[in-house]
């Protein structure tokens, strides 16, 4: 008994260590919402595709939005994540608010944390 429980636990050490990182996995692009006009920021859409053949928890798949301005500063930024599941070959879209002056705002990036 005492070595099947071990066994059991080495398979699931195995599996959190070699689990896919979703930063390898999940694809990201973002734009900006233009749908609504605010005076104290941008609403950013931001898409993730899992590429890789495993379910990634959107908990997990984090990211940082930047609002770019003049000159390629960034003159604001948003972290967020997705909700639930993303399944292999699965897309999941989520919006975050961006607080920063919109008429600065020449371009939004998006890059996983």
């Amino acid at each position: 008994m005492r070595r099947s429980w071990t066994a059991a636990l080495g398979l699931f050490l195995a599996s959190c260590l070699f689990a896919a990182n979703p930063k390898d996995c999940v694809d990201l692009s973002a734009r900006q919402d233009n749908d609504v006009s605010s005076p104290s920021g941008v609403r950013v859409t931001i898409n993730g595709y899992n590429r890789c053949s495993e379910d990634m928890d959107g908990y997990r798949c984090r990211f940082r939005v930047d609002a770019v301005g003049p000159g390629g500063k960034v003159i604001a930024s948003q972290s967020g994540t997705f909700g639930g599941t993303i399944a292999p070959g699965g897309r999941v879209e989520t919006k975050v608010f961006v607080l920063c002056d919109p008429d600065r705002v020449r371009s939004i990036t998006v890059e996983a944390q």
